[in-house]
């Protein structure tokens, strides 16, 4: 798509490595988080005839569902910053006439003025570089009687599925100077996990009637070492590793394999998570 713009360190990231990493490892992901998605449908509530935008729609499968529940009276834009990511829901969703995926940043595309009845989003919102901008931008397209509901995650420390390996890979290598330490309100994961800082920025994008609720679910990760491999290709943990040598990563799986027992029955690893389902009025 035309006039888009890949100069942030987010943008470059999902087209590249990061694109690469989520696209080999969809169907994992989409299962791991099947639980939590279940449950952000439910407070979705999409009717037929709905005009719908899903922000950071990935491989498509919620775009694609919520297009079947909006009927052909109704309408699905799902967007997304990682053309890779795309090719996989353009090829998903190929056929379904209420459907489209375009290649934009939601937080700066031209969406339109009042034009959609829900915006939502299953882990797409917190990679925004100046989030009061970018949920304007949103405030802005949701027509008057609109509502926002999105998915994201709450603290580093009560999401253990990504904590734990990240923890153990930062013991295992040396760890990082305190320069390094990143600003948790920093464009990633775990940017809107504070529930002080999430609502201060909705406010000052003009939303009303902003409800948090908290989820928690247990996230199927497969066996244990399919559990390992995830942790060590995806999250925090693939992040610290990659430039390790094949020793390290060794005593890094190790421990992981460690910590994740106490998870593990019948050889399936289930991990709690904790987000926030978000829900807000224009």
């Amino acid at each position: 798509m035309g006039n888009f713009d890949k100069s942030s360190t987010m943008q470059s990231y999902w087209n590249e490595d990061g694109g690469r990493k989520w696209a080999d490892n969809i169907d994992i992901v989409e299962s791991m988080i099947a639980p939590i998605s279940d449950r952000l449908f439910e407070k979705i509530s999409a009717s037929e005839g709905d005009k719908v935008l899903d922000i950071g729609c990935g491989g498509g499968i919620t775009s694609i569902k919520l297009a079947n529940l909006v009927a052909a009276t109704g309408t699905v834009i799902g967007i997304d910053v990682s053309e890779i990511i795309l090719n996989i829901a353009r090829s998903r969703g190929a056929g379904i006439d209420n459907l489209q995926f375009i290649h934009r940043d939601a937080a700066s595309a031209r969406l339109g003025d009042n034009k959609f009845d829900i915006i939502t989003s299953r882990f797409g919102v917190m990679f925004f570089d100046n989030p009061v901008l970018a949920f304007k931008n949103l405030h802005a397209a949701l027509k008057p009687t609109g509502r926002m509901v999105f998915l994201c995650w709450r603290k580093i420390q009560e999401n253990p599925s990504m904590a734990e390996p990240a923890r153990i890979a930062l013991e295992v290598l040396s760890p990082p100077a305190a320069t390094d330490i990143p600003d948790p309100t920093a464009p990633g994961p775990f940017s809107l996990s504070n529930p002080a800082h999430l609502t201060t920025i909705l406010q000052a994008s003009g939303f009303n009637n902003i409800e948090l609720q908290e989820v928690d679910a247990s996230l199927p990760m497969g066996n244990i070492d399919e559990a390992i491999a995830y942790s060590m290709k995806m999250g925090p943990a693939s992040q610290i590793i990659k430039s390790a040598t094949g020793q390290k990563k060794e005593k890094v799986a190790a421990a992981i394999r460690k910590t994740f027992r106490k998870y593990t029955a019948h050889n399936r690893v289930k991990v709690p998570s904790a987000t926030w389902i978000v829900s807000a009025t224009k």
